[in-house]
């Protein structure tokens, strides 16, 4: 299963967790990293995430 995806809806400074480098992420950013992610604990820092949708039933053909 993909990696989940976020967006921002603030401008965040992270670390790259390859390079060691501070980075700023602007809003509207899609967060795929879960690295990155992890470092964003702030709840406002993200975009609201659409409701979901309720799966609609299978209609059986009579």
């Amino acid at each position: 299963m993909p990696a989940a995806s976020r967006t921002l809806a603030t401008a965040v400074f992270v670390t790259d967790p390859k390079t060691h480098e501070t980075v700023l992420l602007q809003p509207g950013t899609e967060v795929t990293d879960p690295a990155l992610a992890d470092q964003i604990a702030h709840p406002d820092a993200w975009a609201p995430e659409p409701p979901r949708q309720p799966r609609r039933a299978k209609v059986e053909a009579s």
